[in-house]
Order: structure tokens, then C-alpha cells, then sequence
């Protein structure tokens, strides 16, 4: 059965509706579905099996580009099908885990004695508000209500903001087998995750549609995925999964707007100007960071224009893919003299596995995807000399004294528009 028919039978059968999992129970039908389906597949050996499952997220997931979002997509629609067939739940639909709101894991992946429970996670998991914990990485996760394209789902070589600093922090806050992506499917939670990032992509749909998407990205194809009949279902091109209908399934409910993400300049008069500059820098320390300094007059125009003036723009930092590079954080900074605006901190979650050609690409670097916001400007009027954009990866493994990473570029194209006072 080629995918496009696959696609469009799944299409027909949208009965499935994923709902949070903090309002779920251990008794509820999908929880115990899933449960059983992980019982059942743990025993098996074949295509259908739990271990078949991590082997394909292990040698052909997509990360650190455009393609992580509809392969993700695909993987997490397979599995719910997989377990429908096993457990004979029909309409089983994957519980999604709201790391955005919901501070705390759900109760049932907790107890020991559920397939659901993985012993090797980090101890501190059971009791961590993920909440706070996530928020003191990164302040800003995925602004779905404000990223465009390139920010939000990345570049073909880059990891988008839902990837670097939505998804990778959950990873490294429930540790064990989610650390690594060799093993991260082996642990219920991952599934769970993977739904909220699918739910992220999802209401950033629904706001921006299907002119959003760049044709290459919507030429991309994807494969070796396994259907409930234990068979691969050929090739699938993300242009046709944009929608969570066009698989099937629906959630039951999305993130609201973000009333406060007013458009730039939205408190302000006309624009009377607007400046665009793209500068690149290579690295050219050992330290595993790198410096690129903000071009002179962007930073006069941000302290001396009489009106009010944005900032807006997407960088991309990128670091040598090795084995190096696994157990950091790369966290983004600009700097003053005297003070500094965090830009966000993203955890290392590096894929090493090589698929077919034309699949997962094993690229040599390993990129993310950075924006600016208001705080920018208040450091530039609020501060002298000069503003540089600062990327380091710090080691989250320090006991074990590895070498610095090798940083490889940093580049940025920024848009500064002064609005009439």
C-alpha cells in the first residue's frame, strides 16, 4: 500500500481525538490502551514490536532540521495505529503531555508497577515541576503566535524554536533513556511528548496555513515506517500532512492566542524607517563559543532614534556534529559592557543515525534556529560600547572534564524599524 493511499484511508477515519493527559485517569480507555499496547509490543520480536519502534527513531529520525516536525508527526501516527491494532482498541488516540501548562508528569507513568513507568528515567522527574524548570532554561518555548517558518519549523539544515528550546529541554529534564536518541522511544513519556510538539505544530497551523510552508520544505519525503499490518507504507511527502486530519486524528483542543504578542509597533505611529543587515561570523576560538559583534550603526540606530524602535530577525549558531557535542547546553546571549539579554538556552539532543539517501542526512554540523525581542533594544539604550551576540555551549556533564565542543558559525539577519514618536 503506497502512503498516499494510506494518507487518504486514514483521512476518512478521523474518529481519534488526543486529549491532555492531565485529564486522564489510569482508568481511562486510551491510558489503558496504551498501557497494554506497550505491554504487547515489548513481547514482540517483529515490525510491530516496541524495541522495532526505537530502532527507527534511533537510525532514522529527523533532528536539527526542517524535517523533525511531519517525520515526528508520521512516527507518532504509525504507533497510535499500532496499538489500535494490538489491543483491539480501534479509536485508541495518543494522550498528549502539556509541558506548557502541566507541571508535573501524569501520575500513571510514576508507578512502578505500569508498563508505562520507565526505572531508568532521572529520579528527580518523579517530583520536578517541569514548569519552572523549563522556564528557567528558556523563557521563550515556541511562540506560536509570533514565529515565522524558518523560526518556528527551522531550516533545512537548522533546528527550529519548538525543536531547540520546546522539545530538547524535556528530553534533558527527564533524563535516562530520553537523553539520548538512541533510546529515547524506549520510554512511554517520549510518545506523550511528542504528541505537545505535534499539538505545538498544530496550532501554529491552524494560525498561519498552508501558505506558510516554502515549496522545498513541502516537497520533502519521508519513509520506513511500519502500518498496523506490520508493513512499511512507502513514502510520504509533507505537503500532504500539514493538517492533523489529513492522518486521522484531531486534538481536543489547541493552545490559545497569545493576546499579549501584540504586532511590532502596534503602540507606536507610522514606520519611518526600517534598516535590514545580515552579518556572519566563523569561530575562531577553542573555547566551544562564538562572538559575532553587532554592526555599529544598528546599534546607533537602537540608541538614538527619538521614537520608539523594534528589533526582529532569526539567527542560526552552529557547533561541529560529534560525540562529543551530546550533554551540552548552548546558550545565546547579547552582551553590553555592563549586562546582557539571554536569547534562550538549548539542550544538545544530536541524531548520529543515517537513514536511505534522500532521508536523514548526516550533516557535520549540528545548528539551531534563535530570535530577538524588545529586550534587545532596553540593553542598547540602557548601556555603551558595543553589543555582540555571544554563543557558548556549556558542558552538563562537567565531572567527566571533556574538551570544549568546537563551534563552528554564527550568522543573523536583523531588521530594526523606527516608528514616528
Amino acid at each position: 500500500m503506497t502512503a498516499l493511499a494510506t494518507g487518504e484511508a486514514w483521512a476518512q477515519d478521523a474518529r481519534r481525538v488526543r486529549r491532555a493527559a492531565s485529564s486522564l485517569s489510569s482508568a481511562d480507555t486510551d491510558i489503558l490502551a496504551f498501557a497494554e499496547g506497550v505491554k504487547i509490543m515489548k513481547r514482540r520480536s517483529d515490525s510491530l514490536s516496541w524495541e522495532a519502534q526505537n530502532r527507527l527513531h534511533a537510525q532514522r529520525a529527523e533532528h536539527g532540521n526542517w524535517r523533525f516536525l511531519p517525520w515526528h508527526r508520521l512516527q507518532v501516527a504509525h504507533l497510535e495505529r499500532i496499538i489500535a491494532q494490538v489491543t483491539g482498541h480501534s479509536n485508541f488516540a495518543m494522550p498528549y503531555w502539556d509541558w506548557q501548562v502541566d507541571r508535573f508528569l501524569p501520575p500513571w507513568v510514576l508507578d512502578p508497577t505500569s508498563p508505562l513507568y520507565e526505572r531508568e528515567r532521572d529520579p528527580a522527574a518523579e517530583t520536578l515541576d517541569f514548569q519552572k524548570a523549563r522556564f528557567a532554561q528558556s523563557r521563550d518555548v515556541a511562540r506560536v503566535s509570533a514565529d515565522n517558518f524558518d523560526a518556528f519549523c527551522g531550516r533545512e539544515r537548522a533546528a527550529g524554536r519548538v525543536e531547540a528550546y520546546g522539545h530538547n529541554i524535556i528530553h534533558m529534564l527527564v533524563g535516562g533513556l530520553m537523553g539520548s536518541t538512541r533510546t529515547a522511544a524506549l520510554d512511554p513519556v517520549f510518545w506523550l511528548h511528542h504528541c505537545n510538539v505535534d499539538r505545538v505544530w498544530a496550532t501554529w497551523h491552524q494560525k498561519n496555513g498552508d501558505l506558510s510552508y516554502p515549496r522545498p520544505w513541502k516537497d520533502v519525503s519521508m519513509s520506513g515506517f511500519t502500518g498496523p499490518d506490520g508493513r512499511q507504507t512507502g513514502r510520504w511527502v509533507a505537503s500532504r500532512i500539514t493538517t492533523t486530519r489529513s492522518l486521522g486524528y484531531r486534538y481536543d483542543s489547541l493552545y490559545a492566542p497569545l493576546v499579549f504578542a501584540l504586532p511590532p509597533g502596534a503602540l507606536s505611529g507610522p514606520p519611518v524607517s526600517t534598516s535590514e543587515v545580515s552579518v556572519r561570523v566563523d569561530a575562531d576560538t577553542s573555547d566551544g563559543s562564538v562572538r559575532l559583534e553587532l554592526p555599529a550603526e544598528i546599534v546607533r540606530l537602537l540608541r538614538e532614534a527619538p521614537g520608539r524602535v523594534t528589533i526582529e530577525g532569526t539567527g542560526v549558531v552552529a557547533y561541529e556534529r560529534s560525540e562529543n557535542l551530546t550533554g551540552r547546553a548552548i546558550a545565546t546571549s547579547v552582551f553590553a559592557e555592563k549586562g546582557r539579554v539571554d536569547l534562550g538556552v538549548s539542550p544538545t539532543f544530536v541524531h548520529f543515525g543515517m537513514g536511505e539517501a534522500g532521508d536523514h542526512a548526516g550533516h557535520d554540523d549540528y545548528a539551531h534556529v534563535f530570535t530577538f525581542d524588545s529586550a534587545v533594544v532596553e540593553l542598547a539604550r540602557l548601556t555603551t560600547g558595543p553589543l555582540a551576540i555571544v554563543s557558548t555551549a556549556h558542558d552538563l556533564r562537567p565531572e567527566e572534564q571533556r574538551p570544549p565542543v568546537r563551534a563552528v558559525s554564527l550568522e543573523t539577519t536583523l531588521t530594526v524599524t523606527e516608528y514616528a514618536a
